[in-house]
């Protein structure tokens, strides 16, 4: 049994009384069954503290080839990059308290690098392994590897996706399915469902659109890699004619587990099934006392872990619609809401019935569910903050003009949080830069902000997408679109103190008493969120709008979590060696080949 006890005393860290008093385990002899999903093994059940108490594992192996492919996953031919030759890629599968190993090849032949960040995981003490180009690591070159392995302290639902600028919208995701306790009972659960946003041109090509203020719409949305697209193939050679939608079995009168995922790159859903309920259990990589709820906004990179039973009115037929909209109910989408099929018997290969349009199911302005219903089972109270922000410092989000941010007429526009559009520097990068130098000294369009502070601390951050410019700072203005912003942190999961419509005020009141917790928050369009987070993992850790266009242009900061500690962590992992090659063959591979051949980075690296 891993304990975080044993494993801070070596590193200097060490929590009081939090880590003294609490009792961790639950009884012994219970068993993980359809009875009792609330148990695990070894005494470890739905109430243990994962973040200081992790069972024993086993170690399980992955080995991932990324290249360039031609696939029609809704029937219609389009350029992909993806892993394994399959799309979504291969599914990560391990228990609570594994380690999993994964080997990640480049065989790309379009002279990029790839990286993999392993989305929603803490990486606690592992920041070199976060997968972050231009932050944690260089590169892998094309005909390089490189072996991420790191400790599955959580368990729940996640996502693994390339970071390297805009890959993953080419196709470079899959899920991870870390297996452990529920906190309510199920009898089956079934495959992750991956909702995503689909297109048909290159990311890379589509960027230009997004940063002259062209966003590229969708053609259509995916699920599991799966969709339908309206054309004829006696008019378009691309067209296959072999469209369809993913379909998923239910047995009668049985609850059902499904783990949904937003991996998109543009739209923020609204997600519903005809006929059924959801009792959500987890919001990304927390279980949550169970609340039922008929529609679920699923923001990119978020996760939700529901039990579903089968216990629909049959008197239209045992198939049902799966849904999912553009959250926000002024932005009408042009393409089909129908995106998967829920069957009762698998001879039944009849479309479902189609209700008639209803306004049963708002989009809420792509607000998240309301905090007050994703309690966490395993409780947090929330200090005192330490940085103790003014309203100058909140991080605000907007467009600037570039490259003079003072002319209005620009044509080119990126995003800015908190004042700055980031850029990192994929050959040199800030955990690198921290380790090398004795006074840590990153650029200021690296945007980083410096935590340091001692261990188990809060820090606050206010994100505010609707705001009045301080006439008493001299900025220039920024226009701030309509939009929803996905805010992921790296490294920790973050407490949300406070979310809501129009601007943050000093009247807002935080929750302080086990306050909602993730690692991807909505701000929501119009709106603010609070959020905060313990400093307990020194690294450099990325925070980002997930909308792949937004981080791609600018909308993105670093923090600096307790850079004292940093050096000493990566020395002592061993890792820095190997680190230092693949900086190395990838700044020859970019000087030597990129750049003569016009294959630079244009966009802000992640």
């Amino acid at each position: 049994m891993w304990s975080f006890l044993q494993e801070t005393s070596a590193t200097g860290l060490f929590y009081n009384s939090l880590l003294l008093l609490q009792s961790f385990l639950g009884p012994k002899g219970c068993t993980h069954s359809p009875e009792d999903r609330a148990c695990w093994k070894d005494g470890f059940n739905i109430n243990t503290d994962y973040e200081y108490e992790v069972p024993t594992g086993k170690l399980v192996e992955y080995d991932f080839t990324i290249s360039e492919h031609t696939i029609a996953p809704d029937g219609y031919l389009t350029n992909v990059t993806i892993i394994n030759g399959q799309f979504p890629g291969p599914t990560i599968e391990a228990d609570w308290g594994d380690t999993i190993r994964v080997t990640v090849h480049n065989n790309l032949t379009n002279l990029n690098g790839t990286s993999f960040h392993w989305h929603g995981i803490r990486q606690f003490q592992t920041n070199f392994l976060d997968g972050v180009p231009g932050v944690t690591q260089c590169p892998a070159k094309p005909g390089d590897s490189q072996v991420y392995e790191f400790r599955a302290m959580q368990y729940g639902t996640g996502w693994y996706h390339s970071h390297y600028s805009l890959q993953y919208t080419n196709g470079a995701y899959g899920p991870v399915v870390i297996h452990g306790p529920t906190s309510a009972n199920y009898d089956h659960e079934l495959e992750p469902l991956l909702v995503s946003d689909w297109y048909h041109a290159d990311a890379f090509s589509m960027f230009h659109e997004e940063i002259t203020d062209h966003a590229h719409i969708p053609t259509g949305t995916l699920m599991n890699g799966k969709g339908v697209f309206d054309c004829d193939p006696k008019e378009d050679a691309r067209c296959t004619g072999k469209e369809e939608r993913h379909e998923i079995f239910f047995e009668p009168g049985k609850k059902h587990k499904l783990r949904l995922v937003n991996s998109g790159s543009l739209a923020t859903y609204k997600f519903w099934m005809d006929g059924h309920n959801f009792t959500v259990v987890a919001n990304d990589f927390v279980p949550i006392e169970p609340y039922v709820t008929d529609v679920l906004i699923l923001g990119i990179a978020q996760r939700y872990d529901v039990i579903i039973e089968a216990n629909a009115t049959l008197e239209h037929g045992s198939n049902f619609w799966m849904h999912a909209t553009h959250c926000d109910d002024e932005m009408p989408v042009p393409w089909d809401t129908r995106i998967g099929i829920i069957r009762y018997d698998a001879n039944d290969k009849s479309d479902p019935y189609t209700p008639p349009p209803s306004t049963h199911h708002p989009g809420y302005g792509c607000r998240d569910p309301d905090p007050s219903n994703l309690r966490p089972i395993v409780k947090r109270q929330v200090g005192k903050e330490v940085n103790d922000m003014s309203p100058s410092e909140y991080l605000r989000i907007g467009l600037q003009s570039w490259p003079n941010i003072s002319d209005p007429d620009s044509v080119i526009r990126k995003w800015v949080l908190a004042n700055r559009s980031q850029y990192v520097d994929w050959r040199d990068p800030s955990l690198m830069q921290i380790v090398s130098h004795d006074k840590v000294n990153l650029t200021e369009e690296a945007a980083p902000i410096y935590l340091d502070y001692e261990t188990g601390e809060w820090v606050y951050f206010v994100i505010e997408g609707n705001f009045t410019m301080d006439p008493n700072i001299n900025d220039p203005p920024r226009p701030i679109p309509r939009s929803v912003h996905p805010i992921h942190l790296h490294g920790h999961d973050f407490v949300i103190l406070a979310q809501g419509d129009g601007e943050f005020t000093s009247d807002v009141v935080p929750n302080l008493n086990n306050p909602a917790r993730r690692d991807t928050v909505n701000c929501a369009i119009g709106g603010y969120v609070w959020i905060a987070f313990q400093i307990n993992n020194p690294g450099a850790w990325l925070m980002h709008c997930h909308i792949a266009w937004h981080a791609s242009a600018g909308l993105s900061l670093q923090f600096i979590e307790q850079p004292s500690k940093i050096r000493q962590m990566v020395h002592a992992s061993g890792i820095l060696p190997s680190h230092e090659e693949q900086c190395a063959r990838w700044t020859d591979h970019y000087n030597n080949v990129n750049i003569p051949q016009g294959v630079t980075q244009e966009d802000s690296g992640i």
